[in-house]
């Protein structure tokens, strides 16, 4: 390098320097900008979804129904004393037993929306099949009652797929699994069919011959569509059992 200029070793200039100085860098962040096909440019769609404590919730529900209950028995009671129409306070009869039976209907919707979750348990979200958000860890929570609500496991599954291929040879994968991004739940049936499509698929694509390292980049990016995560792969191969 001349006072700052690149050359090679002839002495000459650097192709990109003898046109444009700024030509390499561009050529440079194309280059950057090039992802791996193998590479998800799709990055985690999981989001926190809104909930309540399920005791604080719990609490009120039992407030709302001895406030029902007294409502109901105490026009009863007006009723069986005085024998008319009207409670001592001059309020009707029939007010007082709707505010009652009111609360009781409050009280059962409100009881849809309780449930319990595992410490290795996720409660996705979702209404008219749209992803609202993800709810993690164990407890008594309060949703919304109105929406979808679906348990997914956490834990590490374990599954095993043999894929036969021409002339009498097989590959086979044991595969360590566990769901990552619950955000994309919502395009999965059943985690243990979709989780053993993507290692057929991935075994189809790479061939009886392809390499462990190439088997799990092939893998990564199917079970990535589903938001799942390979922990522990082994892949052998042999002949099909006839």
């Amino acid at each position: 390098m001349v006072n700052g200029e690149e050359r090679t070793p002839k002495g000459e200039l650097n192709p990109c320097q003898q046109v444009r100085p700024y030509a390499c860098l561009g050529q440079s962040i194309t280059n950057l900008m090039q992802v791996p096909v193998h590479v998800p440019l799709d990055g985690p769609t999981e989001k926190k979804g809104f909930f309540i404590s399920g005791p604080i919730v719990a609490i009120a529900e039992v407030l709302l129904i001895f406030l029902a209950l007294g409502s109901i028995f105490s026009v009863a009671l007006a009723r069986l004393s005085s024998g008319s129409a009207s409670g001592g306070s001059g309020v009707p009869i029939t007010v007082g037993l709707m505010v009652g039976f009111v609360l009781l209907l409050f009280v059962l919707l409100i009881l849809r929306g309780f449930r319990l979750l595992r410490s290795d348990q996720a409660l996705i979200l979702t209404s008219h099949g749209r992803y609202l958000g993800t709810i993690r860890g164990g407890g008594l929570v309060w949703t919304n009652p109105f929406i979808s609500r679906r348990k997914v496991s956490l834990h590490t599954h374990k599954i095993t797929v043999q894929h036969p291929f021409d002339g009498m040879r097989s590959a086979t994968a044991d595969v360590s699994w566990k769901v990552t991004d619950t955000g994309k739940a919502i395009q999965v049936a059943h985690y243990d069919q979709s989780v053993k499509e993507a290692i057929e698929e991935s075994l189809s694509e790479v061939g009886a011959s392809a390499s462990p390292e190439q088997f799990n980049t092939t893998l990564s990016r199917h079970l990535g569509v589903i938001g799942v995560m390979a922990t522990k792969v082994e892949l052998k191969s042999g002949r099909v059992a006839l």
